[in-house]
C-alpha cells in the first residue's frame, strides 16, 4: 500500500476480512434502534390508557412491557458495543502490522532521520486514533444517523410541524459540524505531529540517561523539553476550544428545539389536537434526538483525529526505499570473491549544520578533501575500486570518517551506490534480492544487539517464527556454543536454551556478549563475514578467547575486518587504507609490510593505535 486512500478505501480494505461481524452487528444496531424508537410509543400508550381511565391490568402489562423493552435495548447496546471495539482493534491491528512492515522496508537513511519515539507514534499513535473511527463510525455513527431519521419520520407521522422543529434541529447541528470541520483536522494534525516530536525527544534523552546524569546535562535537556510540552499544550488548547465551541452551540440548538417542541405541542394538547400520551411522545422524540446528534457531534470531532492521522499515514506510506529490488540473479554457496568497481556514494541524510556552513563527518563541504557529487553533496567514497579474492581477509585501516564503515553498509545494500558497482563473484548486488545478499554476508560489530527473549531466539534472531525457513535445531546451535567457547556459560543456564536474556545483554559480560554475536553470524553461515573489530573493547584474557572464535568464523570464508590494533593485522591477507574516502594504499599486507615506504609499513612502525585516532 503505496498510494493515498481515502478514509473509505482505507475502511474498506481492512474491514473486508471482518464481513460477517459487520453483518451480526449491522443487525444488532436495526434492533436497537428499533427498541429505542418502540419505547416512547409504549409510554404514550400508558398515558393514554390512564388518562382514559383504564383497567389497572392493561396498565401494569403496559409497564411491564416498558420494562423489558428498555432492559432489551441495553442489553442489546452493550453487546454491540463490545463487538464494535472488538472489530476496532482487531482491524486496526492490521494496520499497524502493515505500517511496521512498511517500516522495515525503508533505507537507513529514513531511519537516520527518524528517532524511535517518532515511529512509535506513527505505528501505534495515529493508528490508535483509528480504533474508534474503524468500530463507532461505521456502526455507531451510521446507527445514530439512521436512528435520526427513524424520529423524523415518526415525528412528522404524528404532525409535520414537530417534523420541520426536529428536521430544523439536525440541519443546523450537522451544518455547524460541517463548518468546523477544517479546522479540526488541521489542529488535530498539529497535536500528533507535537505529540511524535515530543516522544521522540524522551525516548532519545531516556536512552541517554547514564551519559545526561553523568555529565550534568539535566538542564539543557529540561531546557529542550519544555518547547516540546508548551507546543503540544498550545495544539490541545485550540483543540479543546473549537471542541468547547462546538458542544455549546449544538446545545443550545437542542434547548431551542426542546422550547419550541413544547410551546407548539402545548398549545395543540390545549386546544384538543393532540392527547398527552402524543404531546410526551413529541417531546421525548425531540429529546431522544439530542442522544445521537450528541454522539454523531462527538465522533465527528474523533472523526476529525482520525482524518488527520489518516493524512499521516498516507504520507509515511507514500514513502518509498531507494534501495530497491530487481532480481535476476542469485548467489552461489561457498566464500565469495568482492569487487568494487568506481564506487562512489554521498549521504543524502548525514548533512549538519556547522555554524553556517554544511558539513559531513565534521569536515565542511568546502574543504578540498572532501570530492563532492555532481549535485553538489561531499562524497563519503569516491573512485573506489579493488578486489578480494574468494577464501581471502581483508584489514581495512582509516582514520575515523575515512569511509570504512559505509563500505560495509553498501555492501549490505543497506544504501545503493551512486556510481559504479558491487560484485559478489561477479554478480552486481543490485541484481540480487536483499534477503540473498544479507544471508551470504555476516557481520559483527563492537555494540551488540541483544534481545529480552530466549538465548535461542536471541541466537537464530527467532528465526522459528518465520514460516519460510526451517529452525535451527537446538544440537546445532549447542554445538556452535561450545565451538565459540560458550559451553561452560550455556551449561551454567537454569534453562539452557529456553532461558531468558534481559534487554540489552544485562548480566552478560562483554566477552560474553561478543561470542552471542559471533554465534549468531556462525549459526548464519554466510559466505562473507565482516568484523568491525569486534574485541577492541575486551581485556586481554576475553580477547584472546575471543580471538580464537574468530578464527574459527573466518575458516573457509571471506572476511573483512576493519583494524584498530596491531594483532587484528597480522590475520589480513591485504590491505586496504581509506583516507577521506578515498583508497590511500592497497596491496598483499607481506608486500606493504616489506616496503618501508608504504603507508602500512609508517602506520607499523608508528603504532596504528596512534596513527589511526
Amino acid at each position: 500500500m503505496t498510494r493515498e486512500m481515502s478514509n473509505w478505501e482505507l475502511l474498506t480494505q481492512y474491514l473486508r476480512p471482518y464481513t460477517a461481524r459487520l453483518l451480526g452487528l449491522s443487525t444488532l444496531l436495526a434492533v436497537s434502534i428499533a427498541l429505542q424508537l418502540y419505547g416512547p410509543q409504549v409510554i404514550r400508550d400508558f398515558l393514554d390508557a390512564a388518562q382514559s381511565g383504564t383497567a389497572v391490568r392493561p396498565l401494569v402489562t403496559l409497564g411491564a412491557l416498558f420494562f423489558v423493552v428498555t432492559v432489551a435495548q441495553k442489553a442489546v447496546e452493550l453487546w454491540t458495543t463490545y463487538l464494535s471495539e472488538d472489530l476496532g482493534w482487531a482491524a486496526t491491528n492490521g494496520l499497524r502490522a502493515d505500517l511496521a512492515a512498511h517500516t522495515m522496508r525503508l533505507d537507513m537513511g529514513f531511519h537516520k532521520l527518524q528517532t524511535p519515539g517518532e515511529l512509535i507514534e506513527r505505528i501505534d499513535g495515529d493508528v490508535s486514533n483509528l480504533a474508534e473511527f474503524f468500530s463507532r463510525l461505521v456502526i455507531r455513527v451510521l446507527g445514530n444517523a439512521v436512528l435520526v431519521i427513524g424520529i423524523l419520520v415518526l415525528l412528522f407521522r404524528e404532525d409535520w410541524r414537530i417534523g420541520l422543529v426536529g428536521l430544523g434541529y439536525g440541519l443546523l447541528t450537522l451544518g455547524l459540524l460541517q463548518i468546523i470541520r477544517k479546522p479540526t483536522v488541521s489542529v488535530w494534525r498539529e497535536v500528533s505531529k507535537g505529540y511524535a516530536r515530543l516522544h521522540g525527544y524522551v525516548e532519545e534523552r531516556i536512552g541517554g540517561t547514564e551519559d545526561i546524569r553523568a555529565n550534568g546535562g539535566e538542564p539543557y535537556v529540561f531546557h529542550k523539553l519544555y518547547p516540546l510540552l508548551a507546543d503540544v499544550a498550545k495544539s490541545r488548547v485550540k483543540a479543546d476550544v473549537i471542541g468547547g465551541y462546538t458542544f455549546s452551540s449544538s446545545y443550545m440548538l437542542y434547548v431551542l428545539a426542546i422550547v419550541v417542541t413544547l410551546a407548539l405541542a402545548g398549545t395543540f394538547f390545549l386546544q384538543g389536537q393532540i392527547t398527552i400520551g402524543t404531546l410526551f411522545l413529541l417531546v421525548a422524540y425531540v429529546r431522544l434526538m439530542e442522544s445521537p446528534i450528541k454522539y454523531i457531534r462527538r465522533q465527528i470531532s474523533d472523526m476529525q483525529r482520525a482524518v488527520a492521522s489518516i493524512g499521516r499515514i498516507n504520507e509515511f506510506m507514500r514513502l518509498e526505499p531507494d534501495v530497491k529490488e530487481s532480481v535476476t540473479a542469485s548467489l552461489p554457496d561457498g566464500a565469495t570473491a568482492v569487487a568494487f568497481h568506481g564506487v562512489s556514494f554521498a549521504y543524502k541524510d548525514r548533512l549538519s549544520v556547522v555554524g553556517e556552513r554544511l558539513s559531513v563527518n565534521g569536515l565542511p563541504i568546502t574543504d578540498n578533501r572532501l570530492p563532492l557529487t555532481d549535485n553538489g553533496l561531499p562524497n563519503v567514497l569516491h573512485d573506489v575500486t579493488f578486489t578480494l579474492e574468494a577464501g581471502k581477509v581483508l584489514g581495512l585501516l582509516g582514520r575515523t570518517g575515512s569511509g570504512k564503515t559505509t563500505l560495509t553498509r553498501l555492501l549490505f545494500r543497506l544504501y545503493d551506490v551512486d556510481a559504479g558497482r558491487i560484485t559478489l563473484d561477479g554478480t552486481d548486488l543490485r541484481q540480487v534480492s536483499l534477503a540473498d545478499v544479507r544471508q551470504h554476508i555476516g557481520m559483527v560489530t563492537q555494540d551488540v544487539q541483544l534481545f529480552a527473549a530466549t538465548v535461542r531466539d536471541n541466537l537464530t534472531l527467532f528465526r522459528r517464527y518465520d514460516p519460510d525457513k526451517p529452525p535451527i535445531p537446538d544440537s546445532e546451535i549447542e554445538a556452535a556454543l561450545h565451538t565459540l567457547g560458550l559451553g561452560d556459560w550455556l551449561a551454567s543456564l537454569p534453562d539452557g536454551l529456553d532461558t531468558e536474556l534481559k534487554t540489552g545483554g544485562q548480566g552478560l559480560s562483554a566477552g560474553q556478549a561478543q561470542l552471542l554475536a559471533f554465534t549468531r553470524v556462525f549459526l548464519r553461515n554466510p559466505q562473507l563475514v565482516i568484523l568491525d573489530e569486534a574485541s577492541s573493547r575486551l581485556d586481554p584474557a576475553t580477547e584472546q578467547l575471543l580471538e580464537r572464535a574468530i578464527d574459527t568464523l573466518l575458516t573457509g570464508r571471506t572476511a573483512i575486518i576493519i583494524a584498530h590494533r596491531l594483532h587484528t593485522v597480522q590475520r589480513a591477507d591485504d590491505i586496504l587504507i581509506l583516507e577521506n574516502g578515498c583508497i590511500q594504499e592497497h596491496g598483499p599486507r607481506l608486500h606493504l609490510f616489506n616496503n618501508p615506504n608504504s603507508r602500512f609499513s609508517q602506520l607499523l612502525r608508528t603504532g596504528i593505535e596512534e596513527a589511526l585516532e
